[in-house]
Formats: structure tokens, C-alpha cells, sequence
């Protein structure tokens, strides 16, 4: 009865990492970041995980990971969020300084987001042009046109000099947006909790029930498993590849609203560099397969905060140079991909190993049945 007991216990804990490692994997790392902290002469506190919660690793390029999921899972991909980031960021800005309307300002961003998504999308799914081709073409297109357009704008619609879009300061609405909803917090016992954290996990909230609770997610799923198959039983393939870019755009306009009232400023020469990178990273620690159609859209949000806690422990890490930060970064995504495509096989040598270790049922040989 013990061993029962005991082999069910495990298979619950192997069925509980088997579908949910992205958790376990948050978890080892956070542990490792409170170690970090401690050997640095320092104590782990609660304000150390807020941080991590309104970091910008984890609420603008968390954002966008989603949309970034979401094409990842139809097998395709999409270099150009950071770029889009500083262009719809820009025209946020701009927006905002010459009305001082909020709502004008989050109408402009997600209409310059979507409008974005959709230059990729239509051009990968009915221009049938390869992803990766469209949105590194797009991902040089959008910052060249952010950079010419800080350039040629006056500073009193930038908001700052010939280099950077800023939002003015002195409205009412730029106290709101920007110094209460940007950078303040709800506080529940004592806890932290910043207002932009919540807009993000919102958003993973809502398409977490997208992708697994309606009909469109299930399309986008069976897309990136099988497009063939998706198409012989009635998905429109075209319209479901051009619309996860779409959707991408418009969460790289919330992004921007992010952006724009947590920094108040956006550098397009310097600003977005590599998010796209983040992006995929986020995503792979998450446990969403690169070859698509297959993944859990909560996942996101713990390789988010993975990859954003990764980020806090190479900088709290006082010997490290900063010129070698990267170098970490890419050896923690080599090193993920490695396990989410090598664990499979492993997984399935050792099945075959127990298999033939252990030994086959005898079989009695059926006697002969008499006639009569």
C-alpha cells in the first residue's frame, strides 16, 4: 500500500513538472536570486520580488511576449517588436504632448500598434513572404522612421531634444498617467503590488482564456501543429497566421502606454534593442515549443519573470562586468532551448530502458479446444 502510495505521489509530482515546469524552473531561479542577495551582504525582501514585477523586462517586454507567444505557437516568428515599441512609443508621445487627452493618447497607441502588426501580417500570410524575412525587413523600417521623426519634429512636440520623444510635463494628465499610474502601487498587506504589473498580468489573464478557452485559440493551435490538416478542416490558415501580428501589434501599443507612463521617454537610437530577443526568451522559458503548436500561455508569465530575475542576479553580481552581462543572458537561452528540445528524447530513451529492463509477462499457451 506504501508503494502505492508513494508511486502515486511521484507520478503526481512528475505529471506536475511534465505540465507545468515553467513554475519549478521560476521558482529555483527566485531562490537563487535570494541567495545572491544574501551573499552579497544584503537581505531578501519583499521589495526585491516588487522590483521584479515592475521591472521593464517583465511589464513592456512581457507585454509584448505574448503577442510574441501567440506567433511562436503558429510557427512563425517577429524580430520587429522592438522597433515597433520605439515607433508606437513615439507616436504616444507626440499624441499626448499636443492634446494632453488620455484617451486620444491609448487610442493612438494601439491604432499605431495594430497598424504596425498588420504590415506583417499581411505581408507573411498573403504575400506569403517568410516571417522572418518581413519583420527583420520591418524590425530596420520602424526605428529608421522613429529616428527621422525625432529628428524633423520640433522639440515642443518631441518633448525633448533632436534624440529622444518625452512626455511634458505641468497637465493633469500627465500627473495621472504618469505619476500615478506609472509609478504607483497598490498596496495589499503590506505588499507592493505596481500598477503597471497589473495591466500586464491582466493581459495574461485574458489571453491565457484565449488561447485555451475560445475557438480562435484553438485555431491558433492547430495552425502551428498542422497547417495542412488545420486548412482541411476549415481553419482559414491565411487569416489566423496574419492575425497573431495583428494581435502582437496591438499589445505592442499597450506596451507603449506602458512605456511612455512608467519611463516617460523613449530613445529611439538606443531604446527596444534585443526586446525581440527578451521576447523569445521569455517565451522558450515558459515551456512554448519554437516549432509550434504546442504550449501553455500561463507559462509566459513565469518566463517572464525567469528571465527578468535572471537579469536582477547577473546585476547584482558586483565582480561581473558589465561588457560580459549579455554573454550570461545568451548561455541561459542556449541553454533552455537545449533542454526543451533534447528533454523529449532523453525522456524517451529512458522509457525504452525501463521497458527493457523490465521483464515480459509470461504467456500460457492456450490449450486445445475438443471437438465435440
Amino acid at each position: 500500500m506504501a508503494d502505492k502510495k508513494n508511486r502515486s505521489v511521484w507520478g503526481a509530482v512528475a505529471s506536475m513538472w511534465h505540465n507545468h515546469s515553467y513554475i519549478f524552473v521560476f521558482l529555483l531561479i527566485l531562490v537563487v536570486y535570494a541567495v545572491t542577495i544574501q551573499m552579497n551582504g544584503r537581505t531578501f525582501t519583499p521589495g526585491h520580488v516588487s522590483s521584479i514585477l515592475s521591472s521593464q523586462n517583465t511589464v513592456i517586454v512581457g507585454t509584448m511576449a505574448i503577442g510574441m507567444a501567440l506567433v511562436i505557437i503558429t510557427g512563425q516568428i517577429d524580430l520587429s517588436i522592438g522597433s515597433a515599441l520605439v515607433l508606437t512609443t513615439g507616436v504616444t508621445v507626440i499624441v499626448f504632448n499636443a492634446t494632453a487627452n488620455i484617451f486620444l493618447t491609448v487610442g493612438a497607441a494601439l491604432a499605431t500598434g495594430l497598424l504596425l502588426g498588420t504590415i506583417n501580417g499581411v505581408l507573411v500570410a498573403y504575400a506569403r513572404i517568410p516571417p522572418f524575412i518581413v519583420t527583420l525587413g520591418t524590425m530596420l523600417i520602424y526605428r529608421s522612421l522613429a529616428l527621422w521623426a525625432v529628428r524633423e519634429i520640433p522639440p515642443d512636440v518631441s518633448g525633448s531634444s533632436s534624440s529622444q520623444f518625452a512626455m511634458v510635463p505641468g497637465s493633469g494628465a500627465y500627473d495621472w498617467l504618469r505619476m500615478q499610474f506609472g509609478t504607483g502601487s497598490l498596496v495589499i498587506a503590506g505588499f507592493s503590488i505596481p500598477f503597471v504589473s497589473i495591466l500586464f498580468a491582466a493581459c495574461v489573464v485574458l489571453f491565457v482564456f484565449i488561447a485555451h478557452n475560445t475557438k480562435y485559440g484553438k485555431a491558433v493551435f492547430a495552425v502551428g501543429s498542422n497547417a495542412k490538416a488545420a486548412r482541411l478542416s476549415g481553419v482559414n490558415t491565411q487569416r489566423i497566421q496574419a492575425s497573431v501580428f495583428m494581435v502582437t501589434g496591438l499589445l505592442v501599443g499597450v506596451a507603449s502606454i506602458i512605456q511612455a507612463s512608467k519611463v516617460g521617454n523613449i530613445t529611439p537610437a538606443s531604446s527596444g534593442r534585443a526586446y525581440e530577443m527578451y521576447a523569445i526568451a521569455a517565451v522558450v522559458l515558459g515551456g512554448i515549443a519554437m516549432a509550434g503548436g504546442r504550449g501553455n500561455m500561463l507559462g509566459v508569465l513565469f518566463g517572464v519573470l525567469s528571465y527578468a530575475t535572471i537579469d536582477f542576479i547577473i546585476v547584482s553580481i558586483p565582480a561581473l562586468s558589465a561588457d560580459i552581462q549579455d554573454t550570461f543572458q545568451g548561455l541561459v537561452l542556449i541553454l533552455v532551448i537545449l533542454v526543451q528540445t533534447a528533454g523529449p528524447a532523453v525522456r524517451d530513451r529512458f522509457q525504452q530502458w525501463r521497458r527493457h529492463l523490465r521483464p515480459e509477462p509470461s504467456v500460457k499457451e492456450a490449450e486445445p479446444v475438443s471437438a465435440g
